[in-house]
């Protein structure tokens, strides 16, 4: 089927094409309390089709493109006109020109998985085991999950010299869990991996239930004030991928960032943790490891931001040639560095920690985040209570020449850095 699709572009006028082709193998498998309820399996194969027109208009030269999707099903006649009005399409995109340079591609290096070993279906019943390992309490649990697990193979091929292909794996498990005092309440967890870690699931799992234990305890809500905020688990991970996504070239050249070359991004009288960041294409244990991006750009380690200094842009093909600098691909893991101090450090004065939200998230366009606050613990100098309600909104802008990163370390979603991050003087709106 590829090399059809590959001989019809050919044929056409088209400036220059490419082809991604995926194949997925799946397992799913769906659980009530600790009793399968469902079992799936299924294989698809995708066909990814970019063609791109070069034109000119008004003296000003342009590269269109335009992807869509071939079905294997299709005849040769079917996609030659779908390839066609595809083509006529990308003439009316007003792309600014960009060169796409040959590529030489390195020579890939897989990313190791234990799923290699046998059969998908193999390893569904060691998940299931990781999962429940630590659901052992009388009054919380896991009410439902979901298992997914995927063998995928990815090929690139591309006119201007690329013809890559690569296997992977991802998995993800979703699960609810519940605890029941005088009412019961639910929090839910998504967890990604592409490696087997049973430790990772079943800590996951035993951290959950505790954060479901302590949500049933919390009643009160805190005044609303000026804190000194301590973010941990998840939000860290949101919060700071704004320096990711500041710092990418599409971004940069679009103007959604002001982000420049050589800035110290957190100013330059820094009172806390300056930020390192990182991009690593080859992440342990992360869905987002691969050794090559869609474009076929070969995938190394990079560090963009030193010392709160801004290194470099990074980012595809198109916005590199943009910003005119080194293309780097389009890498998925990010790496922050752990900070000064341990999190029991940041726990020594009053505090508010927060843990868990209703929907947490981070503007990286004006750097606003926060959410409503389901579960944290307030410390006013000499006791811990667990508290609920509120919501915190802060500008990360506004914080970051005041920030501690911590010691700890946590893995999660194609993220590597600290557990926490300590703020001050945060407003939070509470009762």
């Amino acid at each position: 089927m590829i090399n059809k699709i590959k001989s019809i572009l050919e044929d056409e006028d088209v400036s220059e094409y490419k082809i991604i082709e995926t194949r997925t193998s799946s397992e799913e498998l769906f659980l009530v309390k600790k009793d399968i309820d469902m079992t799936r399996s299924k294989d698809v194969q995708h066909f990814e089709i970019t063609v791109y027109k070069d034109f000119k208009e008004n003296g000003l030269k342009y590269r269109g493109s335009s992807v869509f999707n071939v079905d294997p099903t299709m005849t040769e006649d079917e996609i030659k006109k779908l390839i066609r009005d595809n083509i006529f399409a990308a003439g009316f995109v007003k792309n600014e020109y960009y060169d796409i340079p040959k590529i030489n591609n390195d020579k890939l290096e897989s990313i190791y998985s234990k799923f290699a070993e046998g059969e998908l279906s193999d390893w569904m019943p060691k998940l299931i085991e990781a999962l429940y390992k630590n659901d052992d309490e009388e009054k919380g649990g896991i009410n439902s999950a979901e298992i997914f697990l995927n063998k995928n193979y990815k090929r690139i091929i591309a006119s201007y010299g690329v013809d890559s292909s690569y296997y992977n794996y991802d998995g993800m498990i979703e699960f609810i869990t519940t605890w029941k005092e005088k009412e019961e309440i639910e929090l839910y967890k998504m967890l990604t991996f592409s490696d087997y870690d049973p430790d990772y699931i079943s800590n996951s799992v035993k951290d959950m239930i505790f954060l479901a234990k302590e949500r049933a305890k919390a009643k009160e809500t805190v005044r609303s004030g000026k804190y000194k905020i301590i973010l941990s688990g998840s939000p860290v991970k949101e919060v700071l991928s704004y320096y990711v996504n500041n710092s990418r070239a599409s971004n940069v050249y679009n103007k959604i960032s002001t982000f420049k070359l050589a800035q110290l991004i957190q100013g330059k009288e820094v009172k806390g943790d300056l930020i390192n960041l990182i991009l690593d294409p080859k992440v342990r244990n992360s869905i987002y490891s691969e050794p090559v991006d869609d474009d076929g750009v070969a995938l190394h380690k990079i560090t963009v931001i030193k010392n709160g200094k801004l290194e470099k842009y990074h980012g595809d093909l198109r916005h590199s040639y943009y910003l005119n600098t080194k293309v780097t691909g389009d890498i998925k893991n990010f790496v922050v560095e752990p900070g000064s101090k341990s999190i029991d450090d940041m726990r020594k004065e009053p505090y508010l920690e927060l843990v868990a939200f209703s929907d947490f998230q981070m503007d990286s366009t004006t750097g606003d985040f926060g959410g409503e606050v389901r579960l944290g613990w307030y410390f006013d100098g000499e006791k811990t209570i667990p508290i609920t309600g509120g919501s915190l909104n802060a500008n990360i802008d506004n914080l970051h020449d005041n920030i501690f990163l911590s010691k700890e370390t946590q893995s999660e979603n194609g993220f590597v850095g600290p557990k926490a991050i300590e703020m001050h003087d945060v407003v939070i709106a509470g009762r």
